[in-house]
């Protein structure tokens, strides 16, 4: 069977896009190494623009995995001296960091400001 050019472009175009769509789905996550990922010991919300909860502690050595249940993108930006920035994170995704150093990890959404939050790590015992 015989495919016109226009046939053939709308079948490219069609596979492209579902391709497309298909790497655009998934989360974003960050593991520190290739192998299986470290236990979260915090679970952050983001929703109706806000942190929920805020404020977190942890020990050192705890992951953190903030899921955006939020309509719009979000990301987060640690304040100096820390220099963590997970990059977008879309509706539905998500994002881990692995805390190796007890401190104060203060934190904002780089596209909206008034958004805050706090990772509180302590030494473990």
């Amino acid at each position: 069977m015989n495919r016109t050019p226009v046939a053939k472009f709308f079948g490219i175009a069609l596979f492209a896009l579902v391709a497309l769509a298909a790497t655009s789905c998934g989360t974003n996550s960050t593991s520190s190494s290739g192998e299986n990922p470290p236990a979260i010991a915090a679970t952050i919300h983001i929703a109706d623009g806000k942190f929920e909860p805020r404020e977190i502690e942890i020990e050192v050595g705890g992951s953190v995995m903030w899921i955006n249940d939020d309509v719009a993108s979000h990301d987060l930006k640690f304040v100096a001296p820390n220099k963590l920035h997970s990059g977008t994170i879309k509706p539905a995704g998500s994002w881990s960091q692995t805390f190796t150093s007890a401190g104060n990890y203060d934190y904002y959404c780089d596209f909206h400001n008034s958004m805050k939050g706090s990772v509180v790590v302590r030494p473990a015992p």
